[in-house]
């Protein structure tokens, strides 16, 4: 077996070309249907349609040029430039198998992701924004991919049987949540006891009443 040879910036043609490749054999139901297509301001790394007919924008980002929140952001507006549009693209392009009253989606392609693109994608529906993360090595100095999918906290949850997922657990001893605060003898984060929120009971409300009335007689 050829010896790889890790590539940490390669050129963005290449980049697309290598996971352009790569997508096939991962999700063959995807088809890549055009590259650097121009949507609201900028260029779409590849524009695909998915296996319910659903167009796919597909943002690739690398340490170089662009950081995982502004993709996030093109992507999204992506989807809002496709939206409408869906109905002319089927008439340029029968062909393809668009179903116009399929939603558009996201596919992020970044080496890393930071924490807050990772909760931010946890508001959307499952797969409206995807995120991979890939790795790109060079064989026989050809230009590859490797993926590494993500998967939101609320899907790992969901597939354990409302287990917590080990993205959680690994940070936080098992046993304790991490919005736990020091001990006290209350039930309650605030630290107030029963006595701090028990009501007054009828009686005690009228012996209250007759005291203020002696006091001011």
């Amino acid at each position: 077996m050829a010896e790889l040879e890790w590539e940490s910036r390669p050129e963005r043609a290449s980049l697309r070309r290598a996971i352009r490749h790569q997508l096939r054999r991962f999700d063959p139901t995807v088809r890549v249907v055009a590259e650097t297509f121009l949507a609201e301001s900028s260029p779409i790394d590849l524009l695909a349609v998915g296996g319910e007919g659903e167009m796919i924008s597909i943002r690739i980002g690398n340490d170089a040029d662009i950081d995982d929140a502004a993709l996030l952001t093109r992507s999204l507006a992506d989807i809002s430039w496709l939206r409408p549009r869906l109905a002319d693209f089927l008439k340029l392009a029968a062909g393809l198998g668009i179903e116009p009253s399929a939603e558009p989606r996201a596919m992020l392609f970044c080496p890393r992701f930071s924490p807050e693109t990772s909760a931010a994608v946890e508001n959307f529906p499952s797969r409206s924004i995807e995120l991979l993360t890939y790795h790109c090595f060079r064989q026989q100095g050809q230009l590859s991919v490797l993926f590494e999918s993500w998967a939101p906290a609320r899907l790992q949850t969901s597939d354990r049987g409302m287990t917590e997922s080990p993205m959680r657990t690994s940070a936080t001893p098992q046993g304790h949540s991490p919005l736990a605060g020091a001990s006290s003898p209350s039930s309650f984060r605030t630290g107030l006891t029963d006595a701090d929120l028990r009501s007054d009971s009828p009686g005690e409300i009228e012996g209250a009443r007759a005291e203020e009335e002696k006091t001011l007689a």
